[in-house]
């Protein structure tokens, strides 16, 4: 098989940290070693922390030091006002529910520094970009797919907490390529690059990765994967074709104590492909680049690492080949505002992405653009509304300028 080429990688990278450091995550954190992590995964829309609904009903069995339960729904209606494919009855209701379980193994008298996870997620409805005509799919929880135990796994911390292990099946866009400040945005592309071909949710994969602390601020990162994923298989795909992903992590201060992030990395993989246009030829292979970055402009309190309240800018950019890839060039910018007024919880962002489309393809335009406008009105520590707005420019390169606005909410039981 495929995947013995790959044996020399594992010994490399011998593990992951559950999900990112980032300095705007909403998970809930466990601090060990003085370094925080995030046991659970990279959540679609960002959640904050909160024992939920049920917390005070069931205090015994939710929200425990040792188990670790969460309920959450989220739900969107998203509407096709201009343009795109369809504007009459252009309006789409989709939503998802996930259950995940988080289990600290020495709170429950077994062994020292392991975690194990495991995630089921309930999707419905189509998606709205049947209406839009997309390539990059303007709703980020729009599955379509059938209900699914998406992630399973064990992390085990070594060496101090200098290295960690991970090991199941899982959702590789939670340790690579990603921004935390993107958490909110709804468009796709935001909070995964289309060209990294990452296998993430619902495709999650089979797979090992791994994080390695050079320092305390700078991070080695990385993994191998089920080259085929598959939303209905609950183990490997057996095919041999294996994904690779590699990043290298710096997180800092500026000297006003304002925290950033920057990341390096790559990926490739040895799947089969048709090259595109109207001769295809089998081609073995794929892979590309993928750099980001987030830094905090304004923090209305530096000195307390728990209050996000401030303005926050991101940039990223990926590639891949553009002879097998529809998408081969992409990049993203946006800003976030967390704390509005009195209403410390709820954000704003705006953003703008460029997807570029190959040109073996041979569209009538090069790209495909969205701009995205939210509010995220934070009801609640359980409840959440997001009116969200967003122009598609050139959808698929083809398809007329499309006008969308959703309103999302979000239910932590």
């Amino acid at each position: 098989m495929k995947l013995y080429r790959y044996l020399a990688l594992i010994a490399l990278s011998c593990g992951t940290v559950s999900a990112q450091e980032s300095m705007t995550s909403g998970s809930h954190p466990e601090v060990s070693g003085g370094r925080q992590y995030m046991s659970l995964e990279r959540p679609m829309l960002s959640i904050p922390e909160s024992e939920g609904i049920l917390g005070p009903m069931f205090p015994r069995i939710h929200g425990g030091e040792a188990i670790h339960l969460d309920y959450v729904y989220s739900g969107g209606v998203f509407n096709n006002s201009r343009g795109g494919l369809q504007t009459r009855d252009a309006s789409s209701y989709v939503g998802i529910a996930t259950i995940s379980l988080t289990g600290d193994t020495e709170k429950l008298g077994l062994w020292k520094n392991g975690t194990f996870f495991v995630n089921s997620l309930f999707s419905h409805g189509p998606s709205p970009s049947r209406f839009v005509g997309d390539i990059q799919g303007l709703a980020v929880f729009a599955y379509e797919t059938p209900e699914q135990v998406s992630e399973y796994w064990y992390e085990h911390r070594l060496f101090r907490d200098k290295l960690s292990i991970k090991a199941g099946k899982m959702d590789a866009g939670t340790d690579f390529f990603y921004l935390g400040t993107t958490a909110d945005f709804i468009n796709s592309s935001y909070t995964c690059l289309p060209t990294t071909r990452i296998p993430t949710a619902p495709y999650n994969a089979w797979g090992v990765a791994g994080t390695l602390w050079l320092t305390d601020q700078l991070h080695f990162k990385a993994g191998i994967f089920d080259g085929q994923a598959n939303a209905n298989k609950f183990w490997m795909s057996e095919t041999g074709d294996v994904y690779g992903a590699y990043q290298l992590e710096y997180h800092y201060s500026l000297c006003c104590g304002l925290p950033g992030f920057v990341y390096f990395g790559g990926w490739n993989d040895d799947c089969p492909y048709e090259t595109l246009g109207d001769d295809p030829i089998a081609k073995t292979g794929n892979g590309g680049i993928s750099v980001g970055f987030e830094q905090a402009l304004y923090r209305r309190n530096v000195h307390d690492s728990e209050d996000l309240r401030g303005a926050y800018v991101f940039a990223n950019y990926g590639n891949a080949k553009s002879d097998r890839t529809e998408l081969a060039d992409y990049w993203g910018t946006g800003l976030v505002w967390r704390g509005i007024g009195n209403r410390s919880d709820d954000s704003v962002g705006v953003a703008v992405n460029y997807a570029y489309l190959s040109k073996r393809l041979e569209t009538t335009y090069a790209y495909e653009s969205a701009f995205e406008l939210y509010y995220k009105l934070q009801l609640t520590e359980n409840c959440s509304l997001q009116p969200d707005f967003q122009y598609i420019a050139h959808p698929s390169g083809e398809v007329h300028d499309a006008v969308v606005t959703g309103l999302v909410f979000q239910l932590i039981f």
